[in-house]
């Protein structure tokens, strides 16, 4: 609970000059009062991040790593059949993904989202199939309504799914 929290913090006091410096840009210059700015600039900050905190508090076993980020790792076990599976479900897929670079041990893929797209990244190496999910562009330390992580679980639960059966 207290890395939550303290994550819950330092998210908000760097979305806070973000917030400031909009309202401060967009504000009449001539009647420029501070302590206004400052709290429209917390306003904005504790609003972005309390609208994403549900979205995480709703998976129970979400590492506090993973909290409130965009960017997530998952390893599996590396075989031929778990490729083939990662590789099928991304062709299955309802959603138009967009291949950026495809090897034998190597896929990277542009997830498409309404505001920012994500880039799933999958490796292989000896042991391990490693998963990456991440957004893409400059605001990748926003947090994403935990939109990267549900794709990442799905991965892992439809992998689990299909080694079962």
């Amino acid at each position: 609970m207290e890395k939550k929290t303290t994550k819950f913090i330092f998210k908000i006091l760097i979305l806070f000059p973000i917030g400031f410096g909009i309202w401060t840009f967009f504000s009449e210059f001539e009647n420029f009062h501070w302590f206004f700015s400052i709290l429209i600039g917390f306003v904005f900050a504790f609003g972005i991040v309390f609208w994403n905190l549900f979205d995480y508090e709703k998976f129970n076993g979400m590492k506090p790593m993973d909290f409130l980020e965009s960017s997530h790792k998952l390893n599996v076990q590396n075989n031929n059949e778990n490729w083939n599976r990662i590789t099928d479900l991304i062709k299955q897929s309802i959603i138009k993904l967009k291949v950026i670079e495809k090897s034998e041990n190597n896929l990277k893929i542009e997830v498409p989202r309404k505001v920012f797209d994500s880039i799933l990244t999958a490796e292989r190496t000896e042991n391990e199939i490693t998963l990456r999910i991440q957004k893409k562009g400059i605001l990748k330390f926003l947090p994403d309504n935990a939109k990267n992580y549900r794709t990442l679980q799905k991965i892992d639960q439809e992998l689990k799914i299909k080694a079962n059966s």
